[in-house]
């Protein structure tokens, strides 16, 4: 089976129900986020589902405490104690969670600012109405409304600055992937290895992963206007054919029993 990248969102927050923009604000889980993350890993999280603890070979997650709460909750097959390794500080939190059943996951979980979400900069704890509003009050927009993915924010990130991270990103999960690859005759390689762990978990936030969907099928971030991921949402990249050099966004994916 090919690699594939799975890639989920985060429950839902009170900021986040609320429309609000959330990027540095390190807001918690709601009681229904939690829920909603439970439901989430009931439905597709286990053996023979169709994110299998079995074949999964690197974890990340952005340092929010939001999308640690997720991971916690989703177990992701890693047993009684995940080991989240903070990249900017270079060190190590474990955290106790409930036993489960089957096979062991990577146990380090990377801890990367790679997803962050987008920086809003002024725009942080706004609705869009609220940025709409804003805008016109500055004599902005007269022509197109403001769009985060053509726009950026000000005193937050351009576009430009979210795409380069998002390669860095990209690059790395395409090296994990690359290091259990298989070559065929013709110089084809593709994306997988019989028995080798070969998945990719990435959780994180709603702008910024549907961001990396864009950039992982080479896309610019300007298209991204209508790509959406809900809280506990989960969505798939992979290949086409299984090759390494057509990297796809997955629309839909057969789920097993």
């Amino acid at each position: 089976m090919s690699a594939r990248i799975f890639l989920i969102r985060h429950g839902e927050t009170d900021w986040s129900l609320g429309g609000k923009h959330t990027s540095y604000s390190d807001i918690p889980l709601s009681k229904a986020g939690e829920k909603q993350v439970e439901d989430t890993r009931n439905l597709v999280i286990g053996e023979g589902k169709l994110i299998d603890p079995r074949t999964i070979s690197r974890i990340y997650v952005s340092a929010k405490q939001r999308t640690r709460r997720t991971v916690e909750i989703l177990g992701l097959g890693v047993h009684n104690h995940q080991h989240f390794y903070d990249r900017a500080t270079q060190s190590t939190q474990t955290t106790a969670i409930a036993p489960t059943k089957g096979q062991v996951a990577e146990a380090t979980i990377q801890v990367t600012p790679w997803l962050q979400e987008w920086d809003y900069g002024e725009y942080e704890g706004m609705t869009i109405s609220d940025v709409h509003r804003v805008r016109n009050q500055q004599g902005l927009d007269k022509d197109r409304q403001w769009s985060i993915w053509e726009d950026g924010c000000p005193g937050g990130e351009s576009p430009q600055q979210v795409s380069d991270r998002l390669d860095n990103l990209i690059h790395e999960i395409r090296s994990v992937i690359e290091s259990t690859a298989a070559s065929w005759p013709g110089g084809q390689v593709v994306a997988h290895a019989a028995e080798e762990p070969r998945d990719v978990v990435c959780i994180g936030h709603g702008h910024i992963l549907a961001g990396l969907a864009l950039r992982w099928a080479g896309q610019p971030l300007r298209n991204g206007m209508r790509l959406l991921m809900e809280p506990g949402g989960v969505a798939v990249l992979g290949f086409e054919h299984d090759d390494l050099k057509q990297p796809a966004i997955l629309l839909g994916r057969r789920l097993l029993r």
